[in-house]
This record gives structure tokens, C-alpha cells and sequence, in this order.
């Protein structure tokens, strides 16, 4: 799991009247450690350590802090000492009005606490993220909570505005301000189980002989950030303290914290700055329904001002910077550049010279260079500058739907519909969305357009049970393919053997679960070719729907429809992993 301890520690009212210095420290975990130099195979991570270049990347591209004034602790650098020593360096030099930036990335864990089951917010828990040596006798790897209250509030007593960033497990209660209102988190049918936990009952494995959860009274009440009045704090965590959160591949196949990837990706699609209410906003909506993960960050400020700030807590920006590359070996149609992964760039990236007349588009990107192609092909001499026009990246396909349709269009389909196949369903034994017994061998008809439909539902009808399921009508599965076909993460297929999902109509009945007869748009697996012979077809109908009283459809209603089944290819996207859903369209 990951743990992400955010903190933002805003000044007073005078954050402007001079340059404000701006410094960060960086952790990211994925090697944690048995024994000095033996790394555990069992519990380190995957995407740490890249979500901590793509927040270094982020603080020093996008917000223009100092290379110099970012600290950045990796794997086996990252030790409690190390991360004290680190933000006590920023206490030493920063002064009233500077900026801090503190970005955690790693395991988090909680631990039982008698001595708070009285506070409202802890009841009567802990929360403490880990750094790498597990091997380290009295926990002194782990970072409690009331360790960080106590160093961030010194932060807040000298008017240094530190934002603190936790994409951990159980993070959201590790800072503790006053919760602002929190969002709904909808049903999730798929979980995703990469998780950034420690096990507490495996470091006994490490020499803490903890079978069970780990157990520390401490009746210590410290200050809360935010209880300093105007202190500007806010703290942003990956999930709640209850929660894991995940781990995720992003879209060139690079593993990150979904969190973190949320967050990047909102400054990626951003080209002016935002207040914090906006980028909470939108780190919401890429988290719970775009992506469908079932996590919820938590997000805790000071409720007076800190919202109407930036990310970092200071005035929002006129304008933000562009990222530049220089040209470091050029050739005939073809350039390498001297940005790389390290500064979070993608394969579909854009630069443009000055003027614009010249476009490079990567192609291929390294851990410190890119390459790629020019347009038009002219000659790029070794030292130019270009610039980030266009963060639009590729990637490959994620999930095969295939979407059945008949030859007919609405008006026609519903006429043969309401003769061939709507008497069949005032039967008893139909079975519907909303109305089926879990018998796998009921009998399934495939509706399209065939003009003996009723014989053969005639045929199949002698089962107890039976279902139907429909192909689209034209015109609506025309408008469902044009606006899947956009899609990078999906690849539309042509047959149901290829396919890992389809589309299908279901028409149910009045029912107890229903209270009016409705048209179900729903994915599910494919129905094999000869269906209509086999006594099962395995009829699993997912939660996820949309409904319509009729198939003929007015213009709104289809644009509804697309957009429907736009989001519900995101959700079939996510029952099969973890893989970044890549929303830019295709080009």
C-alpha cells in the first residue's frame, strides 16, 4: 500500500511582497530491507521511486522550484534520520513567506492506540509510514504520526507554507486537520488488489516479533496543523485511514501509485494554474469515475483560505512555465532530446520550435533523453530549444469489446421486436436483468434481426427458464462504435471470439426490482456463435447499466447512451487490472 502524507503549511496573510524560496523533500520506497543491504523480496513495491521522479519532475518543471532546494531520498536513503535531517535543513534556511513540499511514497501503517479512543477523529488508532530499514530495532523505522504533527507544526510556527503529499495506506488521518465535506465513493464491482501495505504481522520477520497489530499507548495530544489559526495547512493522502491504496501501470507501462498518476495527470491536462479546490476537483473525478478505483483520498486544509490557493500554497499564477528541451543529436528527420522519463514525458509527447513551424513528436523515451520524428523534415541543429506544445501520449489497447448490430434501424427493429419477440416475454419463465434465478442452464436466444425470431424462441422456450439478449439496432450501435473507436484503450473487434467483452440489450419486465419495463444496455461476456442451440450460455449480467423505455431514441438520448457506454467500458476496462485508462482520444 501506499501511504501519501500530504501537508501544505501555508503563510498568513503576506505571502506577497518578495520572491518566496521553495524547497521539497522527496521519499520514495520501493526496496525495503530485511537486514543492511538485503533487500525483501516479499514486501517492496513497484512504483515508488517513479512517483517520486514524476513529483520532482512536477515541483521543478511546472512550479519552478530549484533543482538544488529538492531533496530526494530513494530506497535505502530513506531512513527516519535521513527524512528528519532533511526537513530540519529546510527549517534552518527557509524563512516567513517560503514554500515547502513534503511527498511521501511507500508502505503506511496503523497501530492500535488506547490511550486516543476518546479522540473523534483517531479512535483509538495510529497511523505511521514506514521507511526502508524494517530491520531497525524500537520501530524506529516507522514515522508515527505524532512525529510528523510535531515536526510540521514547527513549520506553521515559522510561517513556512509546507504541503505535505502521503500516497500511502491509511494515510488520510496521518496529519490530521478538520475534515472538509468528503465526496461519495460509489459502488466499485472490481477491486484492485495491488496494494502499499505492510502486513503488521509480518515484521516480526524484520525483528519486531509483532504477530498481530502492533500495539503503543500514547496519550500525547498534539497540535494539529490546521488548528493554527490561518494556518494554511492542507494535507492530501492517497485513501482514508481505513484504506489500501493501489498501485497502478500507467500508459507507456511504468508502474506508479494511482494517487500520484492522479495527481500528475492533472497538471498534464491543465495549461494554467489551478487553485486546490480545483485540482482536489479533478483528482476526484480521474480517481472515483474516470478510473473507477476503489480508493478515497482524503484531503484535509484549513477551510478559511487554504482552497483558493495553489498546489503549493501560494497566489495562483498568471502563468505557468512550458517545458523545454534541447536538441542533443540531431539527424535527418529524426531527434534525441535531453528530456527522459525524469521529466515525466510520454511517447506522443509534442514539442514545437518557437515559431511553431517546426513539430517533434517522441517516439521512444529514456530514462535522461526521448527520441522522435520531425515535421515538416528540416534541418534541427544540435543545441536548439523546443518546447512542450502538447501532452497528448499514445498506448496500446487495453480490452476487445465487440458490439453485435442488426441491419435494421430503431423504428424497424422495435416493429419486428414487439411481433417476434415480446410475446415470448409475458412468459413465466422469462428471465431479465432484473428478474433471473442464477441457473446456468437456462436457455439463451441472440435477437438481430432474424425474420423467424419467434420459431426459434419457439424452440428454446420448452426450458424452464430462458433468456434473451439482443444485438443493437444499426443506427444506435453506429453511434456506440464511433464513440468507442475514439478510444486508445479499447479496440473494437469484429467477432465474439476475439472479443473479451460485448454489448447486448436485454429487455425486462415489470417486476418487483423494476418498477417499469425498460431496455438494459449492459456488457457481459460474449455469447458463443451457436448460442441459440446450447442449453447454457452462462447468462452473468454485470451491475453496471444503462436504461431506456424505447429503442427509438432522440438525439440527447443517444448522446446520453454514448456517453454511457463510454463510462461503462471504463469500468470493464477496470475489472481486468490495474492498467491507467488513457482518456486522450485517438489521433
Amino acid at each position: 500500500m501506499k501511504i501519501f502524507l500530504h501537508l501544505f503549511l501555508l503563510l498568513p496573510s503576506c505571502l506577497s511582497g518578495f520572491a518566496q524560496n521553495k524547497y521539497a523533500v522527496i521519499v520514495g520506497i520501493n526496496e525495503y530491507y530485511d537486514k543492511p543491504g538485503v533487500k525483501s523480496a516479499k514486501y517492496s513495491l513497484k512504483g515508488c521511486v517513479n512517483d517520486a521522479i514524476s513529483m520532482k519532475s512536477l515541483l521543478i518543471n511546472r512550479f519552478s522550484f530549484p533543482k538544488e532546494n529538492v531533496k530526494t531520498l530513494l530506497n535505502a536513503q530513506a531512513t527516519q534520520k535521513t527524512f528528519i535531517d532533511a526537513m530540519e535543513n529546510i527549517l534552518e534556511k527557509s524563512k516567513p513567506g517560503d514554500v515547502a513540499v513534503f511527498f511521501f511514497c511507500g508502505h503506511g501503517i496503523y497501530t492500535i492506540n488506547p490511550g486516543n479512543k476518546l479522540d473523534f477523529v483517531k479512535q483509538g488508532y495510529n497511523q505511521a509510514i514506514c521507511m526502508s530499514d524494517l530491520y531497525t530495532p524500537n520501530y524506529e523505522c516507522l514515522v508515527r504520526d505524532n512525529t510528523l504533527k510535531l515536526l510540521f507544526n514547527r513549520f506553521v510556527q515559522n510561517k513556512v507554507t509546507l504541503t505535505s503529499i502521503l500516497d500511502c495506506c491509511y494515510s488520510e488521518n496521518m496529519s490530521m486537520a478538520p475534515p472538509p465535506p468528503v465526496y461519495h465513493n460509489p459502488y466499485r464491482k472490481v477491486d484492485v488488489v495491488t496494494n502499499k501495505t505492510v502486513p503488521v504481522g509480518v515484521i516480526d520477520l524484520r525483528s519486531y516479533k509483532l504477530n498481530q497489530t502492533l500495539t503503543v499507548n500514547d496519550q500525547a495530544v498534539i497540535a494539529r496543523p490546521s488548528e493554527t489559526r490561518n494556518s494554511r495547512f492542507a494535507n492530501l493522502a492517497a485513501c482514508s485511514w481505513a484504506q489500501k491504496a493501489v498501485e497502478i501501470w500507467d500508459e507507456g507501462g511504468k508502474p506508479h501509485g494511482a494517487f500520484t498518476k492522479a495527481v500528475i495527470n492533472v497538471f498534464e491536462k491543465s495549461n494554467v494554474d489551478l487553485t486546490l479546490a480545483e485540482v482536489i476537483a479533478r483528482i476526484k473525478n480521474d480517481i472515483d469515475v474516470v478510473q473507477n478505483l476503489q480508493q478515497r483520498p482524503g484531503f484535509r486544509y484549513d477551510t478559511l483560505s487554504r482552497d483558493k490557493l495553489n498546489f503549493i500554497g501560494l497566489p495562483v499564477q498568471k502563468t505557468i512555465p512550458v517545458l523545454q528541451t534541447r536538441v542533443i543529436n540531431a539527424r535527418p528527420g529524426k531527434l534525441t532530446v535531453d528530456v527522459g522519463a525524469k521529466d515525466d514525458v510520454m511517447v506522443g509527447n509534442i514539442f514545437t520550435t518557437k515559431n511553431k513551424a517546426i513539430r517533434f513528436t517522441i517516439s521512444k523515451v529514456y530514462p535522461d533523453s526521448a527520441t522522435g520524428f520531425i515535421s515538416p523534415k528540416v534541418k534541427i541543429e544540435n543545441g536548439d530549444t523546443l518546447f512542450m506544445s502538447d501532452r497528448y501520449r499514445t498506448s496500446k489497447p487495453i480490452i476487445k469489446i465487440y458490439i453485435p448490430a442488426s441491419t435494421l434501424k430503431s423504428a424497424a427493429y422495435m416493429d419486428l421486436f414487439n411481433k417476434q419477440v415480446l410475446p415470448f416475454t409475458k412468459k413465466k419463465t422469462y428471465q431479465d436483468y432484473f428478474n433471473f434465478n442464477d441457473n446456468r442452464a437456462a436457455a439463451t436466444f441472440l435477437f438481430n434481426n432474424q425474420k423467424n425470431s419467434g420459431l426459434e424462441i419457439s424452440k428454446i422456450v420448452k426450458q424452464n427458464e430462458f433468456f434473451v439478449l439482443m444485438a443493437l439496432p444499426s443506427d444506435i450501435a453506429n453511434v456506440v462504435k464511433f464513440n468507442l473507436s475514439k478510444e486508445q484503450s479499447i479496440k473494437l473487434v469484429n467477432t465474439p471470439g476475439e472479443a473479451d467483452f460485448a454489448l447486448y440489450v436485454n429487455y425486462a419486465t415489470k417486476s418487483v426490482d423494476n418498477n417499469n419495463p425498460k431496455f438494459v444496455f449492459s456488457f457481459r461476456k460474449p455469447l458463443p456463435a451457436d448460442v441459440n442451440v446450447k442449453k447454457n450460455a452462462d447468462v452473468i449480467f454485470w451491475a453496471d447499466k444503462i436504461t431506456f423505455s424505447s429503442l427509438r431514441l432522440s438525439k440527447p438520448q443517444l448522446a446520453l447512451l454514448g456517453k454511457s457506454i463510454q463510462q461503462l467500458s471504463y469500468a470493464a476496462i477496470r475489472s481486468r487490472g490495474t492498467q491507467w485508462i488513457n482518456t486522450y482520444p485517438k489521433r
